[in-house]
């Protein structure tokens, strides 16, 4: 019990500094955003990179991993989604509360809190999880979004919204690249891997 206290006590040490620094006014109202704009733009991509492009595709293969992850996401989702939408809510939404009961948050809790428990070993599954979730769960419901939203708009140009959307995010993008870069086995220079490091530790 007290092995757990330690591990979660700094996590929520520095939810409760935010809110206290909030709250004073030691941050302004806009802090909050700006900080998510940070993470998802800069912290969090350069610490998905930094963990693809240094993994071997043997620590990437997790095919039980994947398959459990994407089967309970999935199941929640759509017993959410149907659910919400025989109470008679609009697909839209409907999906959005099926996101929201089926999105673990992998990105903003699951990096440093599996970081702390379990060390640099819970970056390749926690990594994997990420994009699951904005690849294809975030994929799935923008695709159901823009369908009840915007039902007279064509399949094709749905779609293209769609891939759009996943294609510009940059959670989505950065491991890719990644990827990219172990199997090609480019070095990357050690001011480069320095300044990752710099950004991605603010992550994890």
């Amino acid at each position: 019990m007290l092995n757990t206290l330690s591990i979660l006590l700094p996590i929520f040490g520095l939810i409760a500094a935010g809110f206290i620094s909030r709250k004073t006014g030691v941050l302004g109202p806009t802090a909050a955003s700006e900080l998510n704009r940070y993470v998802v733009w800069l912290a969090l991509p350069a610490l998905l990179f930094d963990i693809m492009a240094h993994s071997h595709w043997q620590a990437l293969f997790l095919p039980a991993f994947i398959n459990v992850y994407l089967l309970g996401t999935g199941i929640i989702f759509l017993l959410i989604l149907v659910w919400r939408l025989s109470q008679g809510k609009h697909l839209a939404d409907a999906s959005v509360d099926g996101v929201a009961a089926a999105y673990s948050n992998t990105g903003y809790v699951g990096f440093p809190l599996l970081f702390l428990v379990f060390g640099a070993s819970s970056q390749v599954p926690t990594t994997i999880a990420s994009i699951i979730v904005v690849c294809i769960l975030f994929s799935i419901a923008i695709m159901l979004i823009e369908t009840g939203l915007q039902a007279e708009k064509a399949l094709h140009l749905r779609i293209k919204s769609v891939l759009s959307a996943v294609f510009r995010n940059p959670l989505v993008v950065s491991p890719i690249a990644g990827v990219m870069v172990a199997a090609s086995g480019f070095t990357i220079p050690g001011s480069v891997e320095t300044f990752l490091h710099i950004l991605s530790d603010s992550a994890s």
